[in-house]
């Protein structure tokens, strides 16, 4: 006779041993793949993360689709990857869902009483965003080295504890930095194992015997230049819609320009952005350097779309302050084909210019600068 597997809800506390009986994985190391449970056992540490220059943890803003757990990848040192042997935990928690295993969260709390082993409380089951499954983030390390993070971003897939310890802090001050442009390989960002397969949609989610937040305190605004993420990623995600589209045509667009700015010789990067009194990172989509010029970019050119990105440039902008510049950037939308005339208008007004893609692939606009000059 079989032996019964004791069921762990949400909210329980477990030893690694006993976590392991009922979903399996490795005995140590934070992202634990188990082939015979079908599931990637996650393990965030606190103290381990704030050591190497990162928080896990709820968000404190909610979208329309409700929450989001911030979860970042393996490694603890230097820039992490999907690739190798380094990358094998980053890859499971991406291909979760297209190799049918179960993503599962758990949070360490403390140690069994007496002894060194560590106690580890469950949140629940999770998914990947469907629209963004991860983003890049510049960190410092604990050797105080800047580096680039894995920072997958995980919806509640059922019912998940969702408690006040575990929302991210907010910046406490004002901390600027510029962070130089540095090439990153291709392979790091572009595996196609690493983003291939199917990102299913969260589902619906109840939360039970939540009681609101209080507003996050005030804190500082810090902003940050960083290498630009993999504009040219691919993923194949279920149910696509025209939202999707819109993503991956942003995202070469967007690769698009910015290999012209490097071939014109700009600097570029993207802009990373903490706000006063919130626990999200912005990030603007590209920002050249020697021109100081902001670039918020669009899948299409739609109405909606250029007002969002109005939205999206006013407010990023004013968070850009950059020594070797006086001011605020020049901001600027990027389109994939010009916008209706009227809507020149609504972007004058603002002072907001525009670049977009003609139909013989030419970049047009003032601030577009000219190969071999």
């Amino acid at each position: 006779m079989t032996a019964s597997v004791e069921v762990i809800n949400p909210g329980d506390v477990r030893t690694r041993a006993q976590i392991r009986v009922a979903f399996g994985g490795s005995p140590q190391g934070g992202i634990c793949p188990s082939t015979s449970k079908h599931s990637v056992n996650v393990y965030s540490d606190p103290d381990v993360g704030e050591r190497v220059g990162y928080y896990d943890g709820w968000l404190a803003e909610e979208d329309e689709l409700g929450a989001v757990f911030e979860y970042t990848g393996a490694g603890k040192s230097g820039d992490q990857t999907f690739e190798g042997t380094a990358g094998t935990g980053n890859r499971a928690i991406l291909q979760h869902a297209e190799e049918g295993r179960v993503l599962r969260v758990f949070t360490r709390v403390g140690k069994v009483p007496g002894s060194d082993t560590k106690t580890h409380r469950y949140l629940g089951s999770f998914t990947l965003d469907s629209m963004e499954p991860y983003v890049w983030r510049r960190v410092h390390g604990e050797d105080g080295q800047e580096r680039n993070v894995i920072v997958f971003r995980l919806r509640a897939d059922g019912d998940v504890q969702h408690a006040e310890e575990d929302v991210i802090p907010p910046a406490e001050k004002t901390v600027g930095e510029f962070v130089p442009f540095r090439a990153v390989t291709a392979a790091m960002f572009q595996s196609d194992p690493a983003t291939s397969g199917s990102l299913p949609l969260p589902k619906q989610r109840v939360r039970k015997g939540r009681t609101p937040r209080k507003p996050a305190p005030n804190a500082e605004t810090s902003g940050t230049f960083v290498v630009p993420e993999a504009f040219g990623t691919h993923l194949s995600i279920r149910a696509a819609t025209a939202a999707t589209v819109a993503i991956r045509h942003e995202a070469e667009l967007t690769q698009a320009y910015k290999a012209h700015l490097d071939a014109a010789g700009r600097q570029t990067g993207a802009y990373q952005i903490k706000v006063k009194g919130l626990t999200s990172t912005l990030r603007a989509d590209l920002y050249d350097a020697t021109a100081h010029v902001l670039y918020e970019a669009k899948g299409s050119s739609s109405r909606e779309d250029l007002r969002m990105a109005l939205g999206q440039i006013l407010d990023y902008s004013r968070y850009v302050d950059m020594p070797e510049h006086d001011g605020e950037p020049k901001r600027v939308v990027l389109l994939p084909a010009a916008p209706a005339p009227d809507m020149y208008a609504l972007l004058d007004r603002y002072d907001v210019g525009v670049v977009y893609r003609s139909d013989g692939g030419r970049f047009v606009g003032d601030v577009v600068p000219t190969l071999g000059h």
